[in-house]
């Protein structure tokens, strides 16, 4: 575990080091008094490279674990499958519309992910969808998706 943890802390800070150079160059960074699109996305990718620097820092000095159990075997799976549902759920909300897609990958994410039962799952889905959906349309003013069958 402790070699696959060393390749990701390494990606999360050339990751960190690509977004800082593409918020200084690309989008510009502008000043402290004036901030232009680049500054939050150069902060954030400072942010993410200190925190690969310092996760590469802690592995070097945490000692080798004696063995691998089979829960750990098996945790690679649970984020796969978090990415395959948020990537369905971001081409779902054009195709099929917000509330729709939420409530599909919110009942999903439950069952799925988080391997709850069936009545706190739906409860979760209804009060989550649409509390998101009047905090988009009604406090935030954000236009959203409409559903495939109001077209």
């Amino acid at each position: 575990m402790k070699k696959s943890e060393r390749i990701v802390a390494i990606i999360t800070s050339l990751g960190g080091v690509w977004i800082m150079y593409y918020g200084w160059h690309t989008l510009k960074l502008g000043s402290i008094h004036i901030p232009d699109a680049g500054l939050l996305p150069f902060l954030c990718g400072v942010g993410l490279a200190v925190l690969g620097v310092v996760w590469m820092l802690i592995l070097q000095w945490a000692k080798e674990p004696t063995h691998e159990g089979p829960v750990e075997k098996r945790l690679w799976h649970r984020p796969l499958l978090s990415l395959v549902l948020m990537v369905l759920y971001g081409w779902a909300m054009e195709s099929v519309g917000y509330i729709t897609s939420t409530l599909i990958f919110v009942i999903a994410w439950q069952k799925i992910i988080e391997r709850e039962k069936w009545l706190k799952t739906m409860i979760i889905a209804l009060i989550g969808t649409f509390a998101m959906y009047a905090l988009f349309v009604y406090l935030l003013k954000v236009p959203i998706p409409p559903e495939f069958f109001a077209r």
